[in-house]
């Protein structure tokens, strides 16, 4: 009788066997390595976003308050030593010498630089040294630098205590480091002469101003800003 052989299946391929085998070790050290350099550096990068980010926010921030403070100053001093009596003084040079216009007095700057005082006629009657008088001033309470603002009613004065200044920076948040006021820009020019010798000068009042300062929980957040104000209110000499 004759046998019948059982047919049997092909083996697999080669390369089928090959497809279907697992990861070598060096394959996935490999590929575990690359993907935690991807991560490390994409978290890296994160992190320096939100750092950067965050730097930004409070550069901004120490911007905005000092910007708010030179503007409160430049606005003030603009306008100092004002009088409603200086319309006598158009075309006539003699107005103060002849009495038409009372001089409030000229913008006064303490030696340190540090603290400037004016007067103003906020009441327009002619007379500015009945009425309340302005100033600014550096200070260091505690350690940490501020801005403050003359309030009192009587005449401004750099070294008296608190109780007629008021702050116009939170030490708490900022720390003014330095506040340096000058008049070094101001000059006077000839406005007439008469051809005999007889000459009349304008002074025209410049003030710069010049402000830094830093956050008070992170002293590498730093700002300086200045501004030169002309003075609307020249004076004849």
């Amino acid at each position: 009788m004759a046998k019948h052989k059982i047919p049997s299946w092909p083996s697999a391929p080669v390369a089928a066997r090959a497809r279907m085998a697992g990861f070598s070790l060096m394959e996935i050290l490999v590929a575990s390595t690359l993907s935690l350099v991807v991560t490390v550096t994409m978290t890296a990068l994160m992190t320096s976003s939100l750092r950067n980010t965050a730097r930004i926010i409070k550069m901004t921030k120490l911007t905005d308050d000092l910007r708010i403070s030179m503007q409160m100053m430049s606005r003030d001093v603009r306008r100092s030593n004002y009088t409603a009596d200086a319309v006598y003084c158009f075309a006539n040079p003699d107005c103060v010498s002849d009495g038409s216009l009372s001089v409030p007095g000229d913008v006064q700057i303490n030696a340190n630089q540090d603290c400037f005082t004016f007067l103003l006629d906020r009441d327009n009657d002619g007379d500015a040294t009945e009425n309340a008088a302005g100033g600014f001033r550096r200070v260091v309470t505690s350690g940490v630098g501020a801005l403050q603002m003359w309030v009192g009613a009587n005449q401004p004065d750099c070294t008296a205590g608190d109780e007629n200044w008021v702050l116009v920076t939170d030490p708490t948040d900022i720390e003014v480091t330095e506040f340096v006021v000058d008049d070094d820009l101001s000059y006077s020019e000839v406005v007439w002469d008469d051809g005999f010798g007889n000459q009349f000068s304008q002074k025209v009042r410049k003030i710069r101003m010049s402000l830094s300062g830093r956050l008070t929980n992170d002293s590498s957040i730093q700002r300086s800003l200045e501004d030169v104000i002309k003075l609307r209110n020249n004076l004849y000499l």
